[in-house]
């Protein structure tokens, strides 16, 4: 992913999964609260991991110049 709005967008996706979460967790059927939460930390993870990799992809384009 070079584009860095595409992993803020990722990144906000896994928010909503969160959000998401809760509202079933409000809801009668709780039974899908675990699941969208570890679908929205997964997300969440991943998507620090891929900033963190194009930053410094990044730095080291800047530092070979």
């Amino acid at each position: 992913m070079k584009n860095v709005k595409f992993i803020y967008l990722y990144f906000l996706s896994g928010v909503l999964f969160l959000i998401l979460s809760g509202a079933y967790y409000s809801t009668e059927d709780s039974n899908l609260t675990p699941v969208f939460a570890s679908i929205g930390f997964a997300i969440i993870s991943i998507s620090f991991v891929l900033l963190s990799r194009s930053k410094s992809c990044k730095s080291k384009n800047n530092n070979s110049e």
